[in-house]
């Protein structure tokens, strides 16, 4: 598809001309692979000078095309490479018109998305998991950059499938970005699952010795307690139907034993939390407030995301109390 014709390009136009000479040098009768790889070398050399000149839109024709002669040719890696570039071209033109602030019908977005799943099937299918892998979370990351948070997550459990068990940490790496995606999305049952997962995965990587317990996993364990804790609260099931580490989280910050023995921040912290699971068991609407002022500026967005969820929920059920 020639999807610079649509602009304001006219068919008598240098460059439409040159790339109407090209897609017609591909439609002799008898064509031989010379003559694709030919067309191919010319698709690459228009679509570089465009770029060059800053024509991003025009330039994502010449690559798209680039990978089908490559696909004609064979040559897997260049195929996927032309794939990729036309996909973060369409993926940058989408962009620019965001911050433009110019209405989009999203077409790029879609173009993008189908370049690059493209690109991960055929890598999948000649055995190269570790790039199909790469480009999963490369195209999760930045539909996240760009705020099309539920755009991303299929890409971010397509990348789970695809990791060696034994990479423990990219593992890790991969569950964070799929968790946030389920809270954005609020699936919260299905960020339980997921975090319940990051966190055995940690524990059996340290116990096992395959890994330290670097202040990283520290801090990753310590979002996933937290995290945890609060959708407990907010999904609210009942206490019977829960898991037992989940019955063991709620039970470990129902109150704040007489004989704690940690640091000054770590007691700070768990009191912060006992307070927090019983302003809500309590439904009081002040208290979370109160805390959640408090806490809001050690917190990561996706817990201060849940936190203000949670505090909208018992505002909900205060109102209808009322």
């Amino acid at each position: 598809q020639l999807y610079f014709i649509q602009s304001n390009l006219s068919m008598n136009d240098p460059v439409v001309e040159r790339y109407v000479a090209i897609c017609r040098s591909l439609k002799k009768r008898f064509m031989r692979k010379p003559n694709i790889a030919e067309a191919r070398d010319n698709f690459y050399s228009l679509g570089k000078q465009l770029l060059a000149a800053g024509n991003k839109e025009y330039a994502v024709s010449c690559y798209v095309s680039a990978s089908q002669c490559e696909d004609q040719l064979g040559n897997t890696v260049g195929e996927t490479n032309a794939l990729t570039k036309a996909a973060t071209l369409f993926l940058q033109l989408e962009k620019d018109k965001q911050m433009l602030c110019i209405a989009s019908n999203e077409t790029y977005l879609a173009a993008g998305i189908d370049c690059y799943n493209k690109a991960v099937t055929k890598l999948i299918d000649t055995h190269k998991q570790d790039l199909a892998l790469k480009l999963c979370v490369e195209l999760g990351c930045l539909l996240v950059d760009m705020g099309h948070i539920p755009d991303a997550e299929p890409h971010f459990i397509k990348a789970s499938t695809l990791i060696n068990p034994g990479n423990i940490s990219f593992q890790v790496v991969v569950l964070k970005k799929l968790c946030y995606c389920k809270t954005y999305c609020r699936n919260y049952m299905g960020a339980l699952e997921t975090l319940d997962k990051l966190v055995y995965l940690i524990n059996l990587s340290t116990s096992m010795q395959e890994e330290k317990m670097t202040a990283h996993l520290q801090d990753t364990l310590q979002h996933c307690e937290i995290a945890t804790l609060l959708l407990l609260l907010i999904v609210n099931t009942p206490f019977l139907h829960l898991s037992p580490q989940h019955k063991d989280l709620l039970t470990k910050y129902s109150e704040v034993p007489a004989n704690i023995l940690e640091s000054e921040s770590d007691v700070e912290r768990f009191t912060d939390l006992v307070e927090i699971t019983l302003a809500t068991k309590h439904q009081d609407y002040k208290a979370l407030t109160r805390l959640h002022d408090k806490l809001y500026p050690s917190l990561d967005g996706q817990v201060n995301g849940l936190f203000r969820e949670l505090i909208e929920r018992v505002e909900d059920i205060n109102m209808v109390l009322i």
